[in-house]
Order: structure tokens, then sequence, then C-alpha cells
């Protein structure tokens, strides 16, 4: 027994050394970050017509597996991380992206030179609002919207600028903020406009529902000011025009603040300073519109 106990503990066990020295201590040299690039692959598929798949699907691979890591997508000040060589990766927005590879060479964390891409082709929930368009294959989406009468008898109306921002006095940007040009539904008559998906057209219907202006619609989220949801831009004149003392335009785009926007309700706010404007002190044209349901 002695004999035995004593060679177990006075033997030094025997330790193979050569994968600690192969991989760790004799690594190599680590892959530069244009290598990595190059043994990196992105395929961003193509937009067609009245497919709901397009440019913001992105397939990635990394062709040098032996060199495990994470893919970084890069997008509005945002980086997120997919733990996989291979993928298919799917923007939720549009705009500008910029996609990395981190990874492990010769014990050394390399960072890939970036691959910068553009999506387009992602369905902004706003189209929805204006047109009923469920996605981008909805070609024949379209919708109507007619006069809102607000709760103290306007359908539009010049009045104070930037009153929608003071929500904590109780106003909304349907508050009577009117100063002149007070417009009723019935002096109005059954004017309408209909948003069409399709080409973004906007057509625009007098109260006898002949055509007075067909041209076209976009919209932005830039919100040049507190309480304002983004910019509706047209083509041409929408209803109520005419009581624009701002005046429209069938030559130039007419740009309006977007105040609200949801399934049923728009205002929008024709601004008389677009910069600079003080609030109570300066004015615009203010419209409010429902959609037929």
């Amino acid at each position: 027994m002695f004999v035995v106990v004593s060679a177990f503990v006075s033997c030094d066990p025997i330790e193979d050394d050569s994968l600690r020295n192969s991989k760790i201590d004799k690594a190599g040299t680590a892959i530069t970050a244009e290598q990595l690039k190059a043994a990196l692959s992105l395929t961003q598929l193509p937009n067609q017509d009245g497919v709901v798949v397009g440019d913001q699907y992105i397939i990635v691979k990394n062709n040098r597996p032996d060199i495990g890591g994470k893919w970084h997508l890069v997008h509005g000040g945002i980086d997120k991380t997919y733990a996989t060589d291979n993928d298919t990766i799917i923007c939720s927005d549009n705009g500008d992206y910029e996609l990395y590879y981190v990874g492990i060479s010769a014990n050394t964390v390399v960072q890939s030179d970036p691959f910068t891409f553009t999506v387009t082709n992602v369905f902004d929930p706003w189209s929805g609002y204006f047109t009923n368009a469920a996605d981008k294959a909805d070609k024949t989406a379209s919708k109507t919207w007619r006069f809102r009468q607000v709760s103290w008898g306007s359908v539009c109306n010049m009045g104070a600028h930037g009153g929608w921002k003071y929500t904590s006095a109780g106003y909304t940007p349907e508050s009577n903020f009117a100063w002149w040009a007070n417009v009723s539904l019935a002096e109005a008559g059954d004017q309408k406009m209909v948003f069409v998906y399709d080409g973004n057209k906007l057509i625009n219907y007098k109260a006898d529902g002949s055509v007075r202006y067909t041209g076209t619609f976009s919209f932005t989220h830039n919100q040049p000011e507190s309480g304002v949801l983004g910019e509706l831009v047209t083509s041409v004149p929408v209803i109520g025009s005419g009581y624009d003392d701002e005046g429209q335009s069938t030559k130039k785009l007419n740009t309006f603040w977007l105040l609200t926007l949801t399934k049923d309700y728009i205002t929008i706010y024709h601004p008389d300073k677009y910069k600079g404007g003080s609030d109570w002190d300066d004015c615009g044209w203010y419209a409010y519109y429902k959609s037929d349901k």
C-alpha cells in the first residue's frame, strides 16, 4: 500500500503542451480588419414591384468559421448583435445602415471594416394611416378623408401658432385657438380627398363630387417643433385650401405640419413661419379631417 501511494504522489503527470503551444502561445498573426471583411459576404435582396420582401432582407455569411464571433448591425445610433456566422437579418426601418463582424483570430479580437447599405422597402405605418394599405403589396388601397367639425364648430381656421404645445394647460391640436376665417361644415360643404397608396396619389373633390385637383402626396417624420409629429407634403392643395390665408399652390409643393395622425383623424397646420414662429403671436392655418369608416 505504501509503495503504491508513494508512487502516485511522487510522479509528475505528463502534459501534452502541443495544443496550447500551437493555439495560444504560438497562435500566429491575427487576421486584419480588411482580410476579415474579405472573408465575409453580404447579400441584399432586391425590391420587386408588389412584393413585400425586398431590400430590408440582408443575408450574411462568415466564410471563415474558424474565426467565430458576432455580426453587428448599426442604425440610428443603435448597435444590435447577432451571435451567428450565417443568418438572414431583417431591417426594421428605412435608412442607412452599417454592418460589421467582430471575431477572434490568433487570440486577438478583430473587427472587420464595415459594410454600408441603404434600406428603402420597409412599409411605413403612416402609409397605412393615410391610405388603408396593409403592406407594400396592397397596391389597390385608398382612403377617403372628409372635414371633421371640432367641438367649437370649425372644420378649418386661421389660429395661433404653437398652442398645441401647452397640454399641461389643457390644449390639444383641436383646441380653440381660432383667430379668424372660422369655417363650419355647413359652409364648407361635403368636400373630400382620397389618398391612394399606389403612386402616392392625392385626389381633391369639390362638394358636388367633381374633381378639383389631382396630384401626389408624401410625408416625413421631421419634427420642426415640439408637438409636431411630422410633415405632409402635397403637389396640389388639400380640401379647405380656399380658406387658407397662407395660400396653397399647384406649381410648388405645399408643406403642412402634422399635429394629429391616426387611422381616424388628421389635423394639419400650415405655418406662416416654418422657422422662428412665436407661440401665440404668430399664426397659421388649421384643418381637421376624419376618415370614412
